[in-house]
């Protein structure tokens, strides 16, 4: 898992579930540019165990997650399930970001409680960092 040598960021902590290597560097660099936490894997395990011990602010959840055995799967479908059924977990908000783009998984991930909906082909940087910014505000003024 890489993370930064911060302690705990005002702004927020990111879990940002991502298999893509490059990805995964460019938005670890621009994060914490932007002041952020950021932890990051690329295995749906380890990102359960982090969601629960770590209580991220958001998690950057990609859907698309080859298991060990190498076979594509929609393995965030699982963890956003999983996450949201665990009373420790139920509450921290997750930010499906994605290259499927159909009105179906978006619906899927709105009806398993996912708190928006980022297609990555369609984004920037500084759009997914206004979106991460309103959603960990949105959370937080919920829990006060």
């Amino acid at each position: 898992m890489k993370t930064t040598g911060i302690m705990r960021s005002d702004k927020g902590r990111i879990l940002f579930v991502e298999d893509e290597k490059m990805l995964l560097d460019m938005y670890h660099d621009f994060f914490e540019r932007n002041g952020y936490d950021f932890l990051s894997t690329g295995d749906i395990k380890e990102a359960m165990t982090v969601t629960q011990f770590e209580k991220p602010d958001v998690v950057m959840l990609d859907i698309i997650i080859p298991k060990p055995e190498n076979t594509v799967a929609e393995q965030g479908y699982e963890f956003l399930e999983a996450v949201k059924k665990n009373p420790l977990t139920k509450d921290v908000p997750i930010i499906v970001f994605t290259n499927l783009n159909t009105d179906k998984d978006r619906e899927k991930s709105r009806q398993m409680g996912a708190a928006a909906y980022i297609f990555k082909k369609d984004t920037t940087p500084r759009r997914v960092l206004e979106t991460v910014a309103e959603i960990i505000e949105r959370y937080r003024n919920k829990v006060k």
